[in-house]
C-alpha cells in the first residue's frame, strides 16, 4: 500500500472520508477512460459544480502501489474548468495534478455508473450480448445492417424485462446511490482544515523497481536451480534402491549405466517397414551363415516332427495320457533314431529346390 498527499475539491474529499475503498473505483474510472467518458471529465458536473470557486482541500489518500503507478505514470491534461496551481510551485502542482486526476476518475466512474444503471448496461449487458452472438442469434448479419439492428432491438426489449436487468442497474447503481447519499450531507472546507496529516510514503520504489526484480529473479533462479539439483539426486539414489541389493555388488563390473542408455537410445530409434534403426556404434559383426549346417538342422526338425505326429496318433487312439507322452520322450528312444522313411526328407527338399529356384 502506499500514501500520498493530495489536493482535491471538497465534494471528492467528502467521499474519501466516509467511503475510502472507492478509491478504487475513481482510480478504474480514470485508467480505463475512453472518448466517452472523457467528454465526462471535460465538464465536471457532480464533482466541480462552483467550478473555478470550488474550494480545495488537502487530505491523504491510502492506495496500493499498483493503483498510485496507474495515477502517476499517466500523462494526462487538466480539464479547462479544473483550476491548478502554477508549476513553479512544484510540491503544490504535484499534489494538486494527482488530486485532479482522482477527482477527474470519480467523475468519470460516476456518470458512466449513472448511466450503465439506468440502461441496465455493463458487463451484464455484454455478456448477454456475446451469447446471443454465439448461439447465432443474428444469423452472420453484418452489424448496422436493418435486420441487425431489428433484431438487436428484440434482444434490448427481452433484456430489459428480464431479472438480469434489474440486477445489473442496481448493481451498477449502487456507487452512485451513496455517493449522492454522502454529498448530501452538509460539509464545508472548514470539515479538512488544521488537521495534522501523515507524510507522504518514498515512491522510490516506482522507479528503482527494476533492480529489485531482477535481484528477486536471480534469488528465485538460484532455488529453482537449488531444488533441481535435489530432485536428480533424490531420483538416482532411488533408481540404486530398484535395482536391488543381490545385483549391487558388481554395478561398476557389469556397466548397469551403459545398458540403461543403449536400452533407452534403442527405445527412441524410428522404426520403419525394414525394422528398427539400430545406433550406428551399436559395434555389429557381420552373420556367418553355415548353410549345410542350417540344412542338416533342419532336417533333423522335420525327422523329428514327425516322429512326434505319429506317436501323437498312437497315443490318442490308445488313451494314453499328456504324462505318459512326456515321460517317454525323456529317454531318447523315440527320437535317437532317424526314422527309415525319407519321405519327409523329401518332401522338404523338394520344397526348398522349387523355392530356391
Amino acid at each position: 500500500m502506499h500514501r500520498v498527499m493530495v489536493r482535491v475539491p471538497i465534494s471528492v474529499a467528502q467521499v474519501l472520508k466516509h467511503e475510502p475503498h472507492l478509491i478504487s473505483l475513481a482510480v478504474e474510472g480514470f485508467y480505463d477512460r475512453d472518448i466517452d467518458s472523457m467528454k465526462y471529465a471535460a465538464k465536471m458536473e457532480r464533482f466541480l459544480r462552483n467550478g473555478s470557486g470550488e474550494e480545495f482541500v488537502q487530505v491523504s489518500v491510502r492506495m496500493s502501489r499498483a493503483m498510485y503507478a496507474q495515477l502517476v505514470q499517466q500523462n494526462f491534461q487538466a480539464p479547462k474548468c479544473y483550476p491548478m496551481p502554477p508549476r513553479s510551485d512544484t510540491t503544490t502542482y504535484v499534489e494538486a495534478e494527482l488530486g485532479m486526476k482522482i477527482a477527474c476518475g470519480f467523475e468519470m466512474m460516476y456518470q458512466l455508473r449513472r448511466r450503465e444503471g439506468l440502461e441496465g448496461k455493463g458487463s451484464t449487458w455484454e455478456a448477454f450480448r456475446e451469447s446471443l452472438e454465439k448461439s447465432g442469434y443474428f444469423e452472420g448479419l453484418l452489424p448496422g445492417s436493418k435486420e441487425y439492428r431489428r433484431l438487436m432491438e428484440n434482444a434490448e426489449e427481452y433484456y430489459r424485462n428480464s431479472s438480469l436487468f434489474y440486477r445489473a442497474s442496481e448493481m451498477m447503481s449502487v456507487p452512485v446511490r451513496r455517493i449522492d447519499e454522502i454529498l448530501g450531507l452538509p460539509h464545508s472546507a472548514d470539515d479538512f482544515r488544521g488537521q495534522e496529516l501523515p507524510p507522504s510514503d518514498d515512491d522510490s520504489w516506482l522507479y528503482n523497481g527494476e533492480d529489485e526484480l531482477n535481484a528477486a529473479l536471480l534469488e528465485r533462479q538460484k532455488e529453482m536451480e537449488l531444488y533441481n539439483l535435489k530432485h536428480k539426486k533424490k531420483e538416482k539414489s532411488k533408481e540404486q534402491q530398484d535395482v536391488g541389493p543381490s545385483s549391487g555388488t558388481n554395478l561398476d563390473d557389469f556397466g548397469l549405466g551403459d545398458v540403461a542408455k543403449s536400452m533407452q537410445a534403442f527405445v527412441h530409434k524410428m522404426s520403419s517397414y525394414e525394422g528398427a534403426e539400430v545406433p550406428d556404434n551399436g559395434n555389429l559383426k557381420p552373420v556367418d551363415l553355415d548353410v549345410d549346417r542350417f540344412m542338416k538342422d533342419m532336417e533333423s526338425v522335420m525327422r523329428c516332427q514327425g516322429s512326434e505326429d505319429t506317436g501323437s496318433d498312437d497315443a490318442i487312439e490308445g488313451g494314453s495320457s499328456s504324462d505318459m507322452d512326456f515321460d517317454e520322450s525323456e529317454d531318447g528312444s523315440d527320437i535317437a533314431e532317424p526314422a527309415e522313411d525319407n519321405e519327409g526328407e523329401d518332401t522338404f527338399m523338394h520344397s526348398y529346390s522349387d523355392y530356391s529356384e
